[in-house]
């Protein structure tokens, strides 16, 4: 294993901010960071399963705000994906954030090795707010491929009932609101996701995934956030309300 990935384990397990020597950085490829971000999964998926991504960077807003030009992925644990209104600990976190986004559910067709049309193999289309953690001690000093080894501040997922996507023709249009605290962050369109929120689902499938950490049937893909990140504070409740597709919130206690 790198030991990037042991230290980034070892600061994770210690809820520490990860600070690896910019010796150890220097000259690291994009692909380096996912295959670093792979062993951080094979390391993990020993005792914990893995049913969500997260695609970063996939509008404009956020391009701009993290001064990166491409979408990235990111894995998020089985037990950090909850569905409905729901609390969580803020002390869990290092410092959390959130994003208004567009999910999708993989139905149970979906299979990486057999192209099918986007329709038969989506099962919903879900409002979700990602909970994202800046592990870094100033990550607007980090390279994109250091924080793509991080899994690019995946955290948690809190999402929602949604829709079947036979009951909605456009994705584009829909508009997304997120609130702190019944006080408006910001909103977006569905068409700030790389023009329609299915081209970034059509980007993931076409990612060049390694061993066995693969998209599988079920999994819960987060499409990218249509409103800049918040910093989340204790006590803080965020909500999202997509239009046509639903409402979720989650509590930081």
């Amino acid at each position: 294993m790198n030991n990037i990935s042991k230290n980034i384990i070892n600061f994770r397990e210690n809820k520490q901010k990860i600070d690896i020597p910019k010796i150890k950085k220097t000259g690291l490829s994009i692909s380096d960071g996912y295959e670093i971000q792979n062993e951080i999964y094979n390391h993990y998926s020993k005792s914990e399963e893995f049913t969500g991504w997260k695609i970063g960077c996939t509008t404009k807003v956020m391009q701009k705000y993290l001064k990166i030009p491409s979408p990235c992925l990111g894995r998020v644990m089985k037990k950090n994906i909850l569905k409905g209104d729901s609390k969580v600990d803020f002390m869990n976190f290092i410092r959390p954030g959130v994003e208004c986004e567009i999910g999708v559910i993989l139905s149970k067709e979906f299979d990486i090795n057999t192209k099918k049309p986007l329709e038969k193999i989506i099962e919903k289309i879900v409002p979700s707010i990602e909970i994202v953690d800046d592990r870094w001690p100033d990550y607007k000093k980090e390279k994109t491929a250091i924080l793509i080894a991080d899994d690019f501040f995946a955290s948690s997922i809190v999402y929602g009932e949604g829709i079947n996507i036979n009951d909605i023709k456009d994705l584009s249009n829909i508009r997304g609101f997120m609130s702190c605290n019944n006080s408006k962050l910001g909103e977006g369109k569905g068409s700030d996701i790389l023009q329609d929120p299915l081209n970034a689902l059509r980007w993931f499938l076409e990612f060049n995934f390694k061993d066995n950490n693969v998209p599988k049937a079920g999994d819960l893909i987060s499409l990218g956030s249509i409103v800049q990140t918040y910093w989340v504070n204790q006590n803080d409740t965020i909500k999202i309300d997509l239009e046509k597709i639903g409402k979720v919130e989650v509590q930081f206690k």
